[in-house]
């Protein structure tokens, strides 16, 4: 457990102070190194309309499906699905980092809005009831918001490729229709 995972236990904060407690925390260490700070720093609540918006057209154009008020990307829709990490679906291992959901109609599918269980902290109202957004959705929502449908240069670790970046990248041309960035870092 971290000194702030301590600090916000300890003054019992709410989730949302617990973010704004990281982002401090956050700019403190870049002000300590001398690295210049972002001139935007999204957070992800402040686009869960995107979000929803994204969702909604990946649903109309067939890309998604709703389950109980879980919604998932059809990965089988895709035929370049996988072409980032160069991983193929028929290679992709079932079940291998979670339990596979049982609302999912493949495996390999993904999450967009997943629905709240009653003692969930972080939940929005959507078309498909109380939850929260999927991971990738919400990367791809924020940086099309602030970047456009496509941008140049993608970056992160190795460890984002798949199936993190993989997720953004289907999720984002296929709401968009257009190539989601143009050079992966």
């Amino acid at each position: 457990e971290d000194k702030i995972g301590k600090r916000a236990k300890e003054r019992s904060v709410e989730p949302m102070q617990l973010v704004e407690l990281y982002m401090r925390e956050y700019f403190r260490d870049l002000d300590a190194l001398g690295v210049k700070r972002p001139d935007i720093s999204p957070r992800a609540t402040g686009h869960l309309i995107e979000m929803i918006e994204s969702i909604q057209t990946l649903i109309k154009e067939g890309y998604a499906y709703e389950v109980n008020g879980n919604v998932f990307f059809d990965v089988t829709k895709l035929d370049d699905y996988g072409k980032l990490s160069k991983i193929k679906l028929d290679d992709m291992l079932e079940g291998s980092r979670f339990e596979v959901h049982p609302d999912k109609r493949n495996p390999r599918d993904f999450a967009l809005w997943k629905r709240a269980e009653p003692d969930t902290v972080l939940k929005w109202w959507s078309p498909w009831g109380t939850g929260f957004p999927g991971w990738h959705i919400e990367c791809s929502a924020m940086s099309s918001s602030l970047l456009g449908d496509t941008f140049d240069i993608h970056g992160g670790g190795v460890d984002n490729i798949f199936p993190h970046n993989e997720c953004e990248i289907a999720q984002s041309e296929c709401a968009n229709d257009a190539p989601f960035a143009n050079y992966w870092m």
